[in-house]
């Protein structure tokens, strides 16, 4: 055999290997998030990810050999090991949250031009921890150590949308004590209290709708934005703010506010990862996290709401009246996007892919159309595009297709892809952009996006 040919096969022996890893790796996140604390079976396993069950035993033995995955003889299922806990415990330990953010701060102020922040949460306060500067025309220097309480300003707004509705009520009796000490006219206490609580209120609950917080400051001249989206660390808890600051036209109602609200959002779900949350929804839309239903419950999200409901993103696929055994498909479903009027799901993903449906312009809680110029529908259809992303861990970087209806293609394809344009990073994804008969919206979108 010459040395060519010996390269070639030691080059395929290692692919091979590592094709091996990457699949070995993949059965042991779904193990770790398989939500019945008994664990899985070989069947639910080989159900979830599409393997024959000798590829899949193959592919645990080493895994189970070295701790990472616990198979119980008894009730012959699956579920982490004792060493995949050292190894998690021994990687916290390590954790700098500024070291660990400063590469996503750096990389959010130079893609924006703003000024990337990082906040943590003390107590009732937030604190300014670290910030870079941006390269725009106005950079903003923010003083380190700054402090300001829990309900005042994005940072604190994104943390408080991540927590449960106790913890909320807490901090809005004490916006009412707050605001009770600054009035001046006794007479106005109790007014200037309660509309204090109820600006809390309504910004916590636009950032649990969005998935990050608004703030606007034209104080000392130009309309200043601030945009945050919460930190969580690997229970789930809301430790910290990624945020951006800076000069924005039209500020909290101009176009560019939602597209910098997304890169928010996909800055901290970058910094949550590496914090070891796994849920895929740090930085996203909702409220505080849920436990996800064990196999066998209905799963039923607000009773209040329509349509149906499917199983938590990244968990195990369940067989539904219809399915084949070896159905492969998993549904993805959210509260923070529109819900499905038809035989239809949210987004699907399938081989390696999530598919989204056709969304348009509704809002996620009226039902109503947002909206009646193409700019603007075309905003509120990313929100909820980027929603139903968002709950399998996904944002705009990872789509690689879209397909655009219009209702006027040749009158509003400009200002549609201007504000499109808004929401993306090169290399755009492929799309085909056509005209439609469309029911009182003038677009749908539906995208494609590569699971990571």
């Amino acid at each position: 055999m010459s040395d060519t040919d010996g390269n070639e096969a030691a080059s395929a022996a290692t692919r091979n290997r590592s094709s091996s890893l990457r699949r070995a790796l993949t059965v042991l996140d779904y193990v770790a998030d398989y939500p019945d604390p008994a664990g899985a079976s070989l069947t639910d396993i080989a159900q979830g990810l599409g393997l024959h069950k000798s590829t899949l035993l193959r592919l645990l033995t080493p895994l189970t050999d070295n701790g990472l995955v616990l198979r119980d003889a008894e009730r012959a299922r699956y579920r982490l090991g004792s060493h995949a806990a050292y190894l998690g415990g021994a990687y916290l330990d390590r954790l700098d949250l500024r070291e660990v953010a400063r590469g996503t701060l750096a990389r959010l102020a130079e893609r924006t031009g703003h000024t990337a922040r990082l906040t943590l949460r003390e107590a009732d306060e937030t604190v300014l921890v670290d910030a870079v500067e941006g390269s725009g025309p106005m950079p903003l220097r923010p003083r380190l150590g700054a402090r300001r309480p829990l309900y005042d300003g994005a940072a604190g707004w994104a943390l408080l949308a991540r927590v449960d509705d106790g913890e909320v009520a807490r901090v809005r009796q004490t916006v009412r004590t707050a605001a009770r000490n600054d009035s001046a006219a006794e007479n106005a206490v109790g007014d200037a209290a309660e509309e204090a609580a109820e600006r809390l209120r309504t910004a916590v609950t636009a950032a649990r709708r969005n998935g990050f917080a608004l703030e606007e400051d034209g104080r000392a001249g130009p309309v200043v934005l601030g945009v945050d989206a919460a930190v969580l660390d690997h229970a789930g808890t809301p430790i910290a703010a990624v945020g951006l600051s800076g000069p924005v036209p039209g500020g909290a109602s101009g176009a560019s506010a939602s597209a910098l609200g997304a890169a928010v959002r996909a800055a901290a779900r970058e910094v949550s990862h590496a914090l070891g949350d796994r849920a895929g929804t740090a930085g996203g839309t909702g409220g505080p996290r849920a436990t996800p239903p064990a196999p066998g419950s209905s799963g039923a999200g607000d009773p209040h709401r329509s349509g149906p409901t499917g199983p938590p993103a990244r968990g195990p696929h369940r067989t539904r009246k219809g399915d084949t055994p070896m159905d492969r498909r998993q549904v993805i479903s959210t509260q923070a996007a529109p819900q499905p009027v038809g035989a239809y799901s949210q987004a699907i993903v399938a081989g390696g892919f999530l598919h989204t449906a056709g969304l348009g312009p509704h809002d996620p809680v009226s039902g109503r159309v947002e909206g009646t110029s193409i700019a603007e529908q075309t905003e509120q259809t990313m929100r909820n595009l980027a929603s139903v992303l968002d709950a399998h861990g996904l944002d705009f970087s990872d789509v690689v297709r879209a397909t655009v209806h219009l209702q006027h293609l040749d009158r509003d394809f400009d200002d549609f892809n201007t504000a499109y344009e808004l929401h993306l990073t090169p290399p755009y994804p492929v799309r085909t952009t056509v005209g439609a008969d469309l029911a009182n919206v003038l677009l749908e979108i539906d995208m494609t996006a590569v699971l990571r």
